[in-house]
């Protein structure tokens, strides 16, 4: 799952990579001539691209640790399913175990700080996107997909911040 894993964000990442360096090559050349020639859209299309791959790493970490959570839940139940011999052992035999790590059940208060970490970090992105991306916009834009695109930013921070905290929260 790992190799898979490290292969598509190989693939997701290749052709945003080299049109970030073309566009850093193209704003090269053309502030060579002044400011004043560097094309605006050349300049959002580059920040957007910084954006885009700083989000993607942040998505690829978190699958990894996930990936890593479901990996520990399998040994949890590995060892949980094993049965247990009470044969006496010679003190050459004896192996030492490592202390399993408890797992604790998450009380009301850790949900609700979830749920709050979570909601806030929809806000937070969602207000962010939104004052940011108005100035792009002209006067016949559509509200509904503006406000929707804005939103769906929001629901992936809330999904991701939930999944740390929750994941913190539960193994930390």
């Amino acid at each position: 799952m790992g190799i898979l894993l490290l292969l598509s964000m190989i693939l997701v990442l290749y052709p945003r990579i080299t049109s970030l360096i073309d566009i850093q090559k193209a704003i090269g050349e053309a502030s060579r001539y002044g400011y004043e020639d560097v094309d605006l859209a050349l300049i959002n299309s580059r920040d957007n691209l910084i954006l885009e791959l700083i989000g993607i790493v942040f998505l690829y970490l978190v699958l990894a640790f996930g990936f890593n959570f479901i990996k520990f839940e399998q040994q949890a139940i590995v060892i949980s399913t094993r049965p247990q011999v009470n044969e006496p052992t010679e003190p050459s035999q004896a192996i030492e175990l490592k202390p399993q790590k408890t797992i604790k059940p998450l009380t009301k208060k850790t949900q609700n700080i979830i749920a709050v970490s979570s909601a806030s970090a929809f806000m937070l992105v969602f207000v962010w996107q939104v004052f940011s991306n108005m100035p792009n916009t002209t006067m016949n834009f559509d509200v509904p997909t503006f406000f929707m695109e804005q939103a769906f930013k929001g629901i992936i921070a809330c999904l991701i911040v939930g999944i740390i905290v929750y994941i913190i929260a539960k193994y930390g």
